[in-house]
């Protein structure tokens, strides 16, 4: 019998996962936004055990200074066609009105580990790309495309455009193959061939609760496509399953030939707040009679609703277990796969490991709401409850200079315990939180002496966040009121809110002096 894994399969934030298994490895990418390095990568050997791989996107290929929350790399796309892996992703410039600029690209490797190629612009007519390798040795790019006329369907439905195959740039004008079904807002959209007929899968009914994945198919890749009569073949949309939001999917088979389909779903606390963004799911897929995918049972049989389910069985292969990522990250040893900074990568935005040899010196740089120089480097939040602590050495000399330990889901929406100085330069450590822009400062402590030394400390509680803080031979001390975690959430940003509730280290200079903070370790369990 074969065994099963829990969903989500790794927790925290793993928006639009794109599943592909080249021989007896499986990857996911998964979608980034306005943080860097962009896409991240995991990879397994049994679908149960994941690792973090190096992100392909650096500042060599993209600078993300400027754009606003959840603009960014959007809905990476991972393929194959026997020789090389293929990334198609957008980068989303504009969230206001009616438009979006976005820009697609593919870059492309023999390697998933790399060295990744330069990337070509393919088009800008929508978000959402996919790169199909059809048998005829033919590719295309898929895409979800966009119209700005106000008297016009915003979301036009799917296109489909040839590529040459060598250099990737269109053979001729976008064609719209597909205009979506009656549940709207039809993006994410991924084309496989199977028995003769494409299938088309596409995300639906927006990226919130009414979120779902739809199938048609056709004996042409041009169309007309038949829409499965039981659509959508999954979604959690009016139930009150654990998944919420389920939609944005792809299929795998193993090597065995079972089919599985990796998707997006939400823990909403509450089942209104999801701190911990969108996170990646996997579910046993089996196909009916008539030729259309369905969620399996635990006989593999086409259960009578679309909902997903909490366990899914894996491949019939041995388990690959990874040495667990230590709670302990030493800033000695480097910087890990899992840690991100905003807009370009920690080395663009005023950090060093190399000034202070066992420590990440970050130099001061602009406020938390800035969308440009925000020296922050932080991970993902990855579960409700969690305590994590550094060890920060820090001596300002006014109140524009400030450092410390940030929760945040975007520029305008934080909970932060730092370090600055009062009108005389004596040390004091605060609490401040910022909530769609208005910013409450919560609490103060004034310091008897400078000693430098810090460690500073943040425990979450399902939903609820507390700081405390210890100086250099002294005792923790507890700093301001019990925080709401539940503004760092999706649901509660003003704006598009597409990421997660982050944690991490960052320095702020706001009177150029030219101040910075170094951070020892950082530890999160």
């Amino acid at each position: 019998m074969r065994c099963e894994a829990s969903n989500p399969v790794f927790g925290g934030w793993c928006s639009d996962p794109s599943i592909l298994r080249v021989g007896r490895d499986y990857y996911i990418a998964s979608s980034t936004f306005e943080w860097m390095p962009g896409i991240h990568l995991f990879h397994s050997r049994d679908m149960k055990h994941w690792e973090q791989l190096e992100s392909p996107l650096s500042d060599a290929f993209l600078n993300q200074e400027g754009l606003e929350p959840s603009c960014g790399i959007w809905a990476p796309n991972l393929t194959w066609d026997g020789e090389r892996f293929y990334l198609a992703y957008t980068v989303v410039y504009t969230a206001t009105s009616r438009f979006k600029d976005t820009y697609n690209y593919v870059i492309t490797a023999p390697d998933i580990r790399g060295r990744w190629s330069e990337p070509v612009f393919v088009n800008c007519i929508g978000f959402d790309p996919s790169v199909f390798h059809d048998g005829d040795g033919r590719k295309y790019i898929v895409n979800q495309t966009m119209d700005r006329r106000t008297d016009r369907k915003r979301f036009m439905g799917v296109s489909v455009t040839e590529l040459d195959p060598r250099t990737l740039k269109p053979l001729g004008a976008p064609q719209l193959v597909f205009p979506g079904t009656d549940r709207g807002t039809t993006e994410g959209p991924n084309l496989m061939k199977k028995d003769g007929w494409y299938y088309l899968t596409a995300a639906e009914g927006g990226t919130s609760f009414g979120h779902c994945v739809t199938v048609a198919r056709s004996r042409s890749i041009h169309g007309p496509y038949e829409v499965d009569p039981e659509n959508p073949m999954l979604s959690s949309a009016g139930s009150s399953c654990v998944l919420q939001k389920a939609g944005h999917g792809q299929f795998v088979t193993d090597p065995e030939g079972n089919w599985y389909m990796a998707h997006l779903c939400s823990r909403p606390l509450e089942g209104k707040w999801s701190i911990l963004g969108r996170e990646c799911a996997i579910q046993n897929i089996v196909w009916t009679e008539d030729g259309w995918p369905r969620l399996a049972d635990g006989e593999d049989r086409p259960v009578p609703h679309a909902r997903p389910a909490e366990r899914f069985r894996l491949p019939d292969s041995p388990e690959c277990p990874y040495p667990e990522p230590p709670a302990r990250t030493a800033f000695g040893d480097g910087i890990p796969p899992a840690w991100m900074s905003l807009r370009r990568t920690w080395k663009k935005q005023g950090m060093s490991l190399e000034e202070r040899p066992g420590w990440l010196r970050v130099h001061g740089g602009h406020s938390l709401c800035s969308h440009f120089e925000q020296h922050l480097l932080a991970r993902r939040v990855s579960g409700f409850d969690f305590r994590a602590e550094t060890r920060m050495d820090f001596r300002p000399t006014c109140f524009n200079h400030t450092a410390g330990l940030a929760v945040l889901y975007n520029c305008r929406n934080w909970h932060y315990l730092y370090v600055s100085a009062d009108d005389s330069g004596r040390p004091v450590v605060c609490v401040s939180t910022c909530e769609n822009g208005e910013l409450r400062d919560l609490a103060e402590a004034s310091l008897p002496e400078a000693k430098g030394e810090y460690r500073l400390c943040a425990e979450g509680k399902h939903g609820s966040l507390r700081f405390s803080f210890r100086e250099k031979g002294g005792e923790a001390r507890r700093l301001g009121p019990e925080l709401d975690m539940r503004i760092l959430s999706d649901e509660h940003v003003n704006g598009n809110g597409f990421t997660s509730a982050m944690i991490g280290v960052c320095c702020q200079d706001l009177r150029g002096d030219g101040c910075f903070a170094d951070f020892e370790w950082f530890e999160y369990a």
